[in-house]
């Protein structure tokens, strides 16, 4: 289980306490978690008593989870992975996220790129074993990543791989998509008014009861009692944070974190503990808050300045916060 577990609960805990319904009116929703994709997963529906809305939520979770789950042995997923050079027919779901990985790759100049399965394995192996892995395996990794080994047949619907030894891991992308599927379902089942929590990606519809925004908190990282850093208040939005502090390895007092750089096959080392993106969809918010921590506060002030739609609360080593051009706009005063 990783830490954005942690994360979840952080941010249901601020959004109930903040309270949602109208003086003198009762409040009818529903509400379940579950657990999916390495995480808890949360949906809570406002206005509405139909529980089947709930079922319909967590069968498209487990639908995914068996598409995209890396430890699904017979996922889409898996399979690419241990095909060797074979195609393997996919899903038009599969095919979509790879097409999000390319575009996600270009966008980062290769920074973000989800060929780094057999890195992430070694470096969990690592903090299970609670030690740095040996130099060789990395170096040994190192030459069989790279999406450019992955071959995307769209008419036939098939992927295969030039390299038999690359391995995807879809962990930087898996929960946004599947986020933003859980949103588009409900809402074309006349769904107004909900909160969608997977791990570090929190996903709203509309407002909560009473016309309010919905309130959201923003871990302070490495904080042992949750403390909140920073508040924001959002409507119909999605808000996802990713942090050093979500997986990790210490060793001689340095942090080895769970996001990789791709050109090293180490941990970014960049001036970043957090970054949180608000924009309208939880891909793109999973997929820009992993650039960012890989490319450290300027580059990322940079890339979300010019990314229409999102705004981004960073926050740096020195535990300082640091906001893009409109991200003032969402932070509650």
């Amino acid at each position: 289980m990783n830490l954005r577990f942690y994360i979840s609960l952080l941010l249901i805990l601020s959004l109930f306490m903040s309270g949602c319904s109208l003086p003198g009116k009762s409040r009818t929703e529903i509400t379940r978690s579950g657990f999916f994709f390495d995480t808890l997963i949360s949906i809570t529906i406002y206005g509405t008593n139909d529980k089947s809305l709930l079922d319909d939520s967590f069968k498209l979770c487990e639908k995914y989870e068996k598409l995209l789950s890396m430890t699904v042995a017979s996922s889409d997923i898996s399979r690419i992975n241990s095909a060797g050079t074979e195609p393997v027919y996919v899903s038009r779901e599969t095919l979509d996220l790879l097409d999000a990985a390319l575009r996600y790759r270009d966008l980062s100049g290769g920074k973000l790129d989800i060929s780094v399965g057999e890195l992430s394995k070694i470096w969990t192996g690592a903090r299970n074993d609670n030690r740095l892995p040996d130099p060789s395996l990395i170096r040994s990794a190192l030459p069989h990543t790279g999406l450019d080994k992955i071959i995307v047949n769209e008419d036939m619907m098939c992927v295969y791989k030039t390299d038999p030894e690359t391995m995807l891991d879809p962990g930087a992308l898996g929960k946004g998509y599947v986020a933003d599927a859980l949103k588009e379902m409900l809402i074309s089942k006349g769904v107004t008014s909900a909160i969608i929590s997977l791990g570090g990606n929190i996903v709203t519809i509309g407002k909560k009861p009473g016309g309010k925004a919905f309130r959201i908190g923003i871990k302070k990282p490495f904080s042992p009692d949750n403390e909140v850093a920073e508040e924001v208040s959002v409507c119909d939005k999605s808000v996802v944070t990713s942090g050093v502090y979500e997986r990790y390895l210490s060793v001689d007092n340095t942090i080895y974190h769970h996001v990789l750089d791709p050109d090293t096959g180490y941990p970014a080392s960049t001036d970043l503990m957090s970054a949180t993106i608000i924009s309208d969809s939880s891909l793109e918010g999973d997929a820009l808050s992993t650039i960012c921590l890989l490319y450290g506060l300027d580059g990322a002030k940079q890339l979300i300045n010019k990314t229409p739609g999102a705004e981004a609360v960073f926050i740096t080593w020195d535990n300082k916060l640091h906001y893009t051009g409109g991200a003032t706009n969402y932070i509650i005063k």
